[in-house]
């Protein structure tokens, strides 16, 4: 079922069990090959432009040299494929999301009201500001995974590998990366394009604008390549198995520093402009405190809390993203950056790392409040009041700053 474009395909890859096989194989299936019928064209939201039909196969021959790959190896190739379409599918959705927050600002400009273009509103510039400043923290990550799966592929090709197994094994390296990355990106879209339609108003929810087919088209970007919800709870859980079965990743080391940076943070009761790698490093200490109780506590139940799950998860999408996007800013400051230009890619990153800070303080006393009682509760929300401590900046200010620059500039030029 919902098998894209399958209404006008020739070729298939195809994953199947040859007999008792543990393990999926993946095979090159041909239409020609005879045995194969296709469903009605399904009658979707959006995506119109793309065919998905059933797919059936009925005494399908196909020849032995058609495995892809070898024997047993399909579920290997599907997962590398989800992570190859999970990144593509972020880097889409932060190109669609820009497309969007053009129109917006094209549109808030022309658009009058009481004389003046709405593009003088505060509330016009909240949502102007509040898409820039989110499109620019994922695209930054995007740089950052790509930029990080090319180095490994090439690591690995140095090391032996051939240039196929390193493109495998270099994905595999960033699963986790690239399920945080659909999840943020999706969401950014779908931000984007609710807020470009409200911006709109009535002319939005006309077909005539083109506005009303981004927003049935980015409904999907939720659902496939894994759902959001998915994705959130494979993050968690890859990083878990890393730590704790695999040892690829030692949390246990990271968390020693935890004591010590609690009582540094006793002595501020906010944090200030500049202290952004200092945030992060906080937010990721106050992650693994609250994932190694839940995990004390829970042991193996705690794969059936997938609210609980879901809550850390997003906990740690906000501090990737976060530090891409600071890390981000920290190489352009070396670069040869217009002023004007700087100063909002500043202001942008002080914005987000405003907002960062408030989800992650919600999706923390969420999960702390959703254990059972008796898991050190008081210690855990003292944790989050020196760890995700306020981080003073006016956002009201920095979101106008954002988008007079935008608005001025008639177009999202970043």
């Amino acid at each position: 079922m919902w098998i894209t474009n399958g209404g006008f395909a020739d070729i298939f890859i195809v994953f199947a069990k040859i007999d008792d096989d543990k393990n999926l194989s993946a095979f090159i299936v041909e239409k020609a090959f005879g045995g194969i019928t296709l469903g009605e064209e399904e009658k979707k939201l959006g995506i119109k432009g793309s065919s998905t039909v059933q797919v059936f196969f009925n005494d399908c021959p196909v020849p032995t040299e058609n495995i892809l790959a070898e024997r047993g190896d399909g579920f290997k190739i599907a997962l590398n494929i989800l992570n190859s379409g999970r990144i593509k599918l972020s880097a889409g959705s932060i190109g669609g999301s820009k497309y969007a927050l053009s129109q917006s600002i094209n549109y808030s400009n022309e658009r009058k009201q009481f004389d003046k273009s709405i593009a003088e509103f505060g509330a016009i510039k909240y949502k102007i500001g509040e898409m820039a400043t989110k499109i620019f923290a994922a695209e930054s990550a995007i740089y950052r995974t790509g930029k990080h799966i090319d180095e490994k592929e090439a690591a690995l090709i140095d090391a032996g590998k051939s240039k196929s197994e390193a493109k495998v094994l270099g994905l595999r390296e960033y699963t986790i990366e690239c399920a945080l990355l659909k999840v943020y990106g999706t969401e950014v879209l779908d931000y984007c394009i609710d807020e470009t339609l409200q911006i709109h108003g009535g002319m939005g929810y006309s077909a005539e604008a083109g506005i009303e087919m981004g927003y049935r088209d980015s409904r999907i970007t939720r659902i496939y390549e894994g759902t959001n919800e998915i994705n959130r709870m494979l993050s968690f859980g890859e990083l878990m198995k890393r730590a704790f079965q695999t040892k690829e990743i030692d949390l246990i080391a990271a968390g020693k520093k935890i004591p010590m940076r609690f009582f540094k943070e006793l002595f501020s009761a906010t944090y200030a402009v500049g202290q952004e790698d200092r945030i992060v490093e906080n937010m990721k200490l106050l992650f693994i405190a609250l994932s190694g109780i839940a995990g004390q506590k829970l042991k193996l139940k705690m794969i059936d809390e997938q609210e609980i799950i879901m809550n850390l998860s997003d906990i740690l999408s906000e501090i990737y993203i976060s530090e891409s996007l600071a890390l981000r800013v920290v190489k352009l400051r070396t670069m040869s950056i217009a002023k004007e230009k700087m100063a909002i890619v500043e202001k942008m990153m002080q914005l987000h790392i405003y907002e960062s800070l408030k989800k992650v303080r919600t999706a923390a006393e969420s999960e702390i409040d959703s254990l059972p009682e008796g898991t050190k509760q008081g210690l855990q929300r003292k944790m989050v009041k020196r760890f995700a401590k306020k981080y003073v900046v006016n956002p009201k200010d920095l979101r106008r700053d954002i988008a007079d620059y935008f608005i001025q500039k008639n177009d999202y030029t970043f």
